[in-house]
């Protein structure tokens, strides 16, 4: 049986908290191992006890919840992050993609939303809506600086990352790509994390705005 996802929680709000850790231990699956109300509380968590998925609040006692996450992903660009927000999504949707957030879901979701988000993005999956994953791609294809850097980190990626590339562009989830390319998921991960390197981005999604701007198509999934 594999590990449990193990579940850092940091929302300054401790009833809310509370509940949600309740509600979390109904999934034998899910460990929640501890929480946090501040940015810097938090930090100190994800040091003292690691952590596959940091669920947090945008909005934290006046801290901007990204903070966190940006500084989390700089020590650990692996750490799945789910952003669970009673707020709009704004502006902040395009920064948090941009740092590596690959998990979205409102408070008003049910519980199994949430859940369906953890062990999504523990696996490497992106776990956002589909409009704002629209908006995202739209805002980010906007963008046109570094453009010249973008297309040198395009021309240094291998045959194989490109064949990764092309599969991310149509969606795929790891999973996938390791059947269609018959590698495994922890190959797909390395091949990932070398094309975010050379395209000096922080997501998946982030690639794959560049790689629809220079005109990289999508693969196709075999059918059966």
């Amino acid at each position: 049986m594999p590990a449990p996802v193990r579940v850092l929680l940091v929302d300054d709000h401790e009833v809310f908290v509370d509940a949600l850790a309740l509600c979390l231990g109904d999934y034998p699956d899910i460990v929640v191992q501890g929480s946090a109300t501040t940015v810097a509380q938090g930090l100190r968590r994800l040091r003292e006890s690691p952590c596959d998925v940091v669920v947090l609040d945008l909005a934290l006692a006046g801290e901007d919840g990204l903070t966190l996450a940006r500084e989390a992903l700089a020590e650990d660009p692996t750490l799945g992050i789910v952003i669970a927000t009673g707020a709009e999504a704004g502006d902040q949707i395009v920064e948090a993609v941009q740092l590596g957030v690959r998990g979205w879901v409102t408070k008003t979701e049910t519980a199994d939303a949430l859940v369906d988000a953890i062990r999504g993005v523990a696996r490497g999956e992106t776990r956002i809506p589909a409009d704002l994953l629209a908006e995202v791609l739209v805002s980010l294809s906007r963008g046109q600086h570094t453009t010249v850097e973008h297309v040198q980190g395009i021309r240094e990626l291998t045959s194989r990352e490109l064949e990764v590339l092309a599969c991310l562009v149509e969606g795929m989830s790891r999973t996938e790509i390791g059947l269609l390319l018959h590698v495994s998921p922890n190959t797909v991960r390395t091949h990932v994390q070398s094309i975010l390197h050379k395209l000096k981005v922080h997501s998946a999604l982030a690639a794959v705005a560049i790689a629809r701007r220079a005109g990289i198509t999508g693969a196709t999934v075999p059918a059966g």
